[in-house]
């Protein structure tokens, strides 16, 4: 009888662990509504999906068929990278027993989705979320009771009609970011984290990990007491905004660590607000700004914490000779991009021009080398090609002439330039060479 009662107890154990089981550890793509309602007959016993789950079809109406789902070890999506994701699909019921996910979870370009009900039970996830191109969307009540400690990135833009952001875990997540903050382009209420904190009842603090969105005058006037101290940011600077017409709330940055990108304000005269900026991370872009005339603002930037320069479609923009930019175009760091702005502005050699620096017309260099470099006193030019060196001018790393000499004994005495970096030009009827020197003489 106990040999029976053991067998029994065995069998039903047996039985527990094929209906209860993890599977399908390559994941798993639902396109229809049938393979949603057949995935538990499909898989049965699987109450955890060891892989990832993406759910975007055109027939797809309802999760139901997921009811059994406690966790996904992968990254859930729900939608599409694409447009037109999902267009019958309103809510997410059908997930109410979901409890964890192991990557991700990304709700982007849900043409139908109003809600996000059926995740309320979703406590962790283990990367990013993203809620991203849901037209119709309005509140994110649905993620309250994820732990802000399991979010890696946020990313919450373009949600045409999403109003209601202040749920628990977006609260707190932005007491403390773990990661990016993008938060732009929602309805008002949601429309970037200022909003959201005021929602919230909290202060926010600079964001350690960026990114800043401009789209309005109001969002400018409001940085200092929206990001109370902040001058040093993290991450990229989106200026955009039809009604932006001045950067004066921006006086107090100091530095940015990302990209800093001035584009589509119709209204932005000048950039005036930024002299105190002296460094950025990342690349310089200035285009489409119809009205800005100079660059006057962004005069005290570093040179050498600038990777890509872009100025292109400003239709009045004449005057680019900043400091900045001149220090740039002498010794660049990356591309120079340089069109369609206004005479003074519109090419890169007018901008040379402007900065008293130009790329000489031909470069015959195979035959010609200066040494030492870095050279403390006596500079040698050195000349295979035989031919007869007639000038040699040296600028300064803003384009300022320091130095002009006929060439004697293919040397030059540079005792008493200065440290620093300059270029050396060497001329004759038919060509220019140009050539970076590195002096290391008296202070």
């Amino acid at each position: 009888m106990k040999k029976l009662s053991l067998i029994i107890f065995v069998l039903i154990l047996c039985q527990i662990t094929v209906l209860s089981r993890a599977c399908l550890p390559e994941g798993i793509s639902f396109t229809t509504q049938a393979q949603i309602d057949n995935f538990q007959s499909n898989n049965p016993g699987c109450y955890e999906i060891e892989g990832y789950v993406e759910i975007n079809g055109d027939d797809i109406t309802n999760l139901n068929g997921l009811t059994v789902l406690t966790s996904i070890v992968g990254d859930l999506t729900i939608g599409s990278i694409l447009f037109g994701s999902n267009p019958v699909l309103t809510n997410l019921s059908g997930l109410n027993n979901l409890a964890s996910i192991g990557g991700g979870l990304r709700i982007v370009h849900n043409d139908a989705l109003t809600s996000l009900s059926g995740l309320d039970n979703l406590a962790s996830i283990g990367g990013d979320l993203a809620i991203n191109n849901n037209d119709v969307l309005t509140s994110l009540a649905g993620l309250d009771n994820i732990a802000a400690s399991s979010i890696d990135d946020l990313t919450i833009h373009s949600n045409a009609s999403l109003s209601t952001c202040d749920v628990q875990s977006i609260c707190n997540y932005l007491v403390s970011p773990n990661g990016i903050v993008d938060i732009y382009e929602n309805a008002t209420g949601c429309n970037n984290p200022p909003e959201i904190a005021t929602s919230c009842g909290i202060t926010l603090p600079c964001l350690p990990y960026g990114n800043y969105y401009f789209s309005s005058q109001a969002e400018i006037d409001n940085f200092q007491s929206n990001y109370p101290g902040c001058f040093q940011l993290e991450g990229n600077v989106e200026i955009n905004g039809i009604d932006i017409t001045n950067l004066d709330g921006l006086d107090i940055l100091i530095s940015l660590g990302g990209a800093l990108e001035i584009f589509g304000n119709d209204a932005l005269t000048s950039l005036s607000g930024l002299e105190n900026l002296t460094s950025i991370g990342g690349d310089l872009s200035i285009r489409s700004n119809d009205v800005l005339t100079s660059l006057s603002g962004l005069d005290n930037i570093d040179a050498g914490t600038i990777s890509n320069l872009h100025i292109y479609y400003n239709t009045l923009l004449s005057t680019c000779e900043v400091q900045s930019i001149c220090d740039y175009i002498v010794s660049p760091n990356g591309t120079i991009v340089i069109h369609d702005n206004a005479t003074g502005c519109n090419t890169q050699e007018e901008v040379e021009a402007a900065c008293g620096v130009w790329v000489p017309d031909f470069n015959f260099e195979s035959g010609i080398s200066i040494y030492p470099n870095p050279a403390k006193d006596i500079l040698i030019i050195s000349n295979d090609e035989g031919i007869t060196i007639e000038e040699v001018v040296i600028y300064n790393q803003i384009g300022k002439k320091v130095f002009e000499e006929v060439l004697v004994n293919n040397t030059l005495d540079v005792t008493n330039l200065p440290r620093g970096m300059y270029v050396v030009e060497l001329k004759s009827r038919e060509w220019k060479v140009r050539k970076k020197l590195i002096v290391g003489g008296r202070q």
